[in-house]
This record gives C-alpha cells, sequence and structure tokens, in this order.
C-alpha cells in the first residue's frame, strides 16, 4: 500500500522511480488474484432479482462485460375512481354540498410512478348511469364503458369506490356478467380496507381487477397490501411482498376486533432499535394518517390475543412502507 512506501527518487516528471518498503509485507498480500471478484461459472445474478437503485447489479453485469440481460416486463397499470360525489383536484372551483376532491387517482398514481410502474389516470366514472342501466338489462353505462375500453390498454385495473355495503353489488355484476370476469374475493378480515374486492377477466391475457375501497386511507393501506406485491411478482421479483421488521411500540396501541394495519412513522434510535410511533387518528377517511408514514403495523385482532391493547415498548411487526426516519 502507498502509505507503506517510502519515495526515495523521482522521474524529472515527478513521477515515483523507486521507493522504500516501511513495513514486512508477506508474499501475496495486496494482491487481487485473477477470478477472485467473479469466477468463471459463477452465477452473478439469480432470476427474479430485482435491479435497484444502488447500482450493484448493474456494476456486477458491467464487471464481467454483459451489457444486456432478459428482464420482465412490468405491468402497464389504469387507475380509475367511481362516484357522482367526486370532483377533479384539478377542478377550480368551491365544492357544492356533498362533493369531495377526488385524492385516491393521484396519490395511487404518484405511488405507482415512485415504484417505478407505467400508469394511465382513467378520470372518474358515474355510478348513477351504471346503475340505472344495470337494474335495466346490464347495457354499458359510464363505469362499464370505462372498464372496457381500459382492459384493451393495460394490464391491471385499479379502482377506488362502488365496493362499500351500499354499493357493492354494482361491481361486481359488470364483471362477472357483462365482463365475463372472475370475482376472486370481495370482502377482507381487516381494517382498514374490508370492501376491498380482485377479480380476473380473460381477454387476449388475463387482466386484473383491482377494486379498492374509496375512503383514501383505505385504499392506499390496500394498495400496498395487494397491488403492489403482486405487481412486483407480475415484475418477477422472487421476494414481491413488502419488507417486514420488528419495532417497538412508542405507545399504547388499542386493538380491534379485526385485525387492523395501524399506519405509524418508524425511527431509527442511536441504539439501532426501530420504534413505532402513530400518525393520529386511523379512521379510513383520513389520508393525513399517511402524510408521513413510512410502516404499518401488523395489529392482531383482540379476539385472537384476548386483550384489548398493546402496551408502550412491546415488540410488534411493521411492513416498511419508505425510507426510515433518522437515516
Amino acid at each position: 500500500m502507498v502509505e507503506d512506501t517510502l519515495i526515495t527518487e523521482e522521474t524529472l516528471e515527478g513521477e515515483e522511480k523507486q521507493v522504500r518498503l516501511l513495513a514486512s509485507i508477506p508474499a501475496g498480500e495486496n494482491v487481487r488474484e485473477i477470478g477472485s471478484d467473479v469466477q468463471k461459472g459463477d452465477l452473478i445474478l439469480r432470476r427474479g432479482t430485482e435491479i435497484t437503485f444502488a447500482g450493484g447489479e448493474v456494476g456486477i453485469l458491467a464487471s464481467v462485460g454483459v451489457a444486456y440481460v432478459k428482464v420482465f416486463a412490468k405491468p402497464f397499470v389504469g387507475v380509475l375512481s367511481t362516484g357522482n360525489e367526486l370532483v377533479s383536484h384539478t377542478e377550480p372551483r368551491d365544492l357544492r354540498l356533498g362533493e369531495v376532491r377526488d385524492s385516491n387517482r393521484p396519490s395511487l398514481l404518484s405511488t405507482l410512478k415512485a415504484w417505478g410502474y407505467q400508469a394511465i389516470d382513467l378520470g372518474i366514472a358515474s355510478d348513477t348511469y351504471f346503475l340505472r342501466y344495470l337494474l335495466i338489462n346490464f347495457s354499458a353505462g359510464a363505469l362499464e364503458a370505462t372498464l372496457k375500453n381500459a382492459l384493451e390498454k393495460v394490464d391491471v385495473i385499479i379502482t377506488t369506490g362502488g365496493v362499500s355495503m351500499g354499493e357493492l353489488d354494482l361491481l361486481k355484476p359488470t364483471i362477472e356478467r357483462t365482463l365475463g370476469g372472475t370475482i376472486h374475493f370481495g370482502r377482507v378480515a381487516m381494517k382498514p380496507g374490508k370492501p376491498t374486492t380482485f377479480a380476473t377477466i380473460l381477454a387476449s391475457t388475463t387482466k386484473l381487477i383491482f377494486a379498492l375501497p374509496g375512503n383514501p386511507a383505505s385504499a392506499l393501506v390496500t394498495f400496498h397490501l395487494f397491488v403492489l406485491p403482486s405487481l412486483r411478482k407480475a415484475s418477477g421479483l422472487e421476494k414481491p411482498a413488502l419488507p417486514v421488521a420488528r419495532v417497538s411500540l412508542a405507545h399504547d396501541v388499542k386493538l380491534d376486533p379485526r385485525p387492523e394495519y395501524h399506519r405509524v412513522f418508524i425511527s431509527v434510535t442511536e441504539g439501532g432499535r426501530l420504534t413505532a410511533g402513530s400518525t393520529g387518528g386511523q379512521r379510513s377517511s383520513r389520508i393525513g394518517s399517511l402524510t408521513g408514514a413510512n410502516g404499518l403495523l401488523c395489529l392482531p385482532s383482540s379476539k385472537d390475543v384476548e386483550k384489548q391493547k398493546i402496551d408502550k415498548g412491546e415488540i410488534v411487526d411493521a411492513l416498511i412502507l419508505g425510507k426510515l426516519g433518522g437515516l
């Protein structure tokens, strides 16, 4: 190493001509043998490995002279909101009584982009006309016309709204009777996101439909639990699920009769421990509960553990959504 040498003579150009060794160096030390990094026949990247932003995967490929590799094509996604009460966030007017801004499409589209998926905005579909047509003869109303058009363009459709207790039967008949699809589940035992529905439609290829709840927090939570792992699996990843970490609770957390995914901010302490604190009120309509959230506590049902809360300092599992605080 240069730091274990002393220059004793230089060339006219100022380069080292002769050096004296200041340390006793065993034979072979500081010599990188041919093949010591990668040997012939070594497997450098396994099928299903993600090419990450850290650069190591591209680096190892380049180091052995590989310029191109086969990769999985990522699914093309369409995002649709449903409901007469919805007003686009870009519409410059005050809301009327009973109207709400559609925050689901912007949040889902931005999240998809952040995870590297191409997505298109399918807009807002009215459900009043859909209901009228559905009750008469299942003709194409606003919603089914939008879905049919989207199925010709995308691999996966994400809808939000129209799957609550009062409106659930509007979407299912469209998928099953009008579009010829199969409903695989239409309820999940969890909080938030109970009305979440998943279906497939056989067209030129099998298309996926994730019908998520209309409440903004529910839509984003169920996206991370159901949609994102599915997209990552279809992208060829060997481990598509979000990573799980063991975290220490920063305060008591009340349990619900249903298993709950509680939005939290996870921090790394100076000692390297992970602590999780709630982002506040957890009602499904409160999109603010995901502002700054980087994790979801995986809380058991109060019925299963036979207690009403988990105490401060106890260790629970949490799904990691983003960069950890303190790093």
